[in-house]
């Protein structure tokens, strides 16, 4: 799922980007800019952007509908823009050599029809900067650190986040304020039965991309209650489980097959060899030809 990073950025360098991945409901980049202008623009998607690495002192000017904002574009700094706002040109004092861009798509926001929930629309984020709030900043630092360190849930681990980050933003972020957020999630863990037929699906399908909204459907409860349901369940969160069935997968086609690893890295989830090459060596210890090898030369 891309969003709207190449339209707006046309002459911001790519690092990273969630493009190629099973992302569903939020999508992200880390892109370089030069000092200079950014064209104004009118997102279809909120925007939130977060200063990852600054080494010239960056100074980020930006307005919209007669309101400006002025502020020093240092590591963490963070804004957020609401979709269908007329966003006029942003000026950069110096070059800001990373920067994370997160897409929220509209279909990723509340509506009156989810359970317990007001409606948050993209148009309705705050137009902020400046924004501190640490449960937002930790899930930022997450989305990050999966753009650079790809995983075989993380599909499924943004997907779950994305959640978590539209509740968070609706309760301190939304500008009507008058989106209602229930105190906290509805508890309980999942039935043995519909615990059964989540992990059945999961283990069915683990060659296959898997969406929270497919496992929530599966289990007949609401998307908002379900990665809760699901942690209280298994004591880890569904991509949790997701990454160490893949992982075990993985194990066995490379001790049990002669599968090219790039062919095994797209069945466990990952967008590509490297990727896969990456993530084995960091769980196993060892790289995936270094296993295999050891694996079958017993």
């Amino acid at each position: 799922m891309d969003g709207h990073g190449a339209e707006k950025f046309k002459d911001a360098g790519l690092i990273a980007t969630s493009a190629t991945r099973s992302w569903t409901r939020i999508s992200a980049e880390l892109r370089a800019h030069s000092a200079g202008e950014i064209g104004a623009f009118t997102p279809q998607n909120g925007e939130i952007t977060k200063i990852i690495r600054d080494t010239d002192e960056a100074v980020s000017v930006r307005s919209s509908g007669g309101v400006r904002q002025e502020v020093a574009a240092t590591p963490t700094t963070t804004w957020l823009c609401p979709a269908g706002i007329r966003e006029e040109a942003t000026r950069l004092s110096a070059d800001i050599p990373e920067v994370l861009h997160v897409y929220l798509p509209p279909h990723t926001f509340l509506t009156p029809m989810d359970e317990g929930l007001g409606s948050f629309r993209a148009q309705d984020l705050r137009y902020q900067a400046r924004v501190t709030n640490p449960v937002i900043q930790a899930m930022l630092e997450e989305i990050t650190r999966e753009l650079r360190f790809e995983t075989s849930s993380g599909g499924l681990r943004m997907d779950t986040l994305a959640i978590h980050l539209i509740l968070a933003l609706a309760r301190d972020h939304a500008e009507t304020g008058e989106v209602h957020i229930p105190v906290a999630p509805a508890a309980g863990a999942l039935d043995r039965r519909r615990l059964d037929r989540v992990l059945g699906y999961i283990n069915d399908r683990l060659d296959d991309p898997i969406t929270v909204s497919d496992l929530a459907e599966v289990a007949c409860v609401s998307l908002f209650h379900f990665a809760r349901a699901f942690s209280l369940s298994m004591g880890m969160p569904p991509h949790a489980y997701l990454s160490e069935r893949r992982l075990d997968r993985a194990r066995h086609l490379l001790a049990y097959s002669d599968a090219a690893l790039a062919d095994i890295a797209l069945t466990c989830g990952f967008s590509g060899q490297s990727s896969f090459t990456k993530a084995f060596t960091r769980s196993v210890g060892a790289s995936p030809g270094t296993y295999r090898a050891r694996a079958t030369a017993h």
